[in-house]
């Protein structure tokens, strides 16, 4: 794997599709984002369902 990819845990990932309206490949990214610990900055508004790892851009530079 390429020092720019990540490998996704489709556990957690499933979990977070059964528990909103979020598509799977949206979920991913929110997987990701909690598993290395970040804050995933975003225009989408539906993974903000999120608020504790998905924020918007204006949010993020305040």
């Amino acid at each position: 794997m390429d020092a720019n990819e990540f490998e996704v845990n489709p556990t957690p990932v499933l979990s977070l599709v059964s528990d909103s309206s979020c598509s799977a490949y949206d979920c991913e990214f929110v997987a990701l984002a909690d598993d290395l610990n970040v804050r995933l900055v975003t225009f989408k508004k539906n993974i903000r369902e999120f608020p504790k790892i998905a924020i918007s851009p204006e949010e993020f530079v305040t």
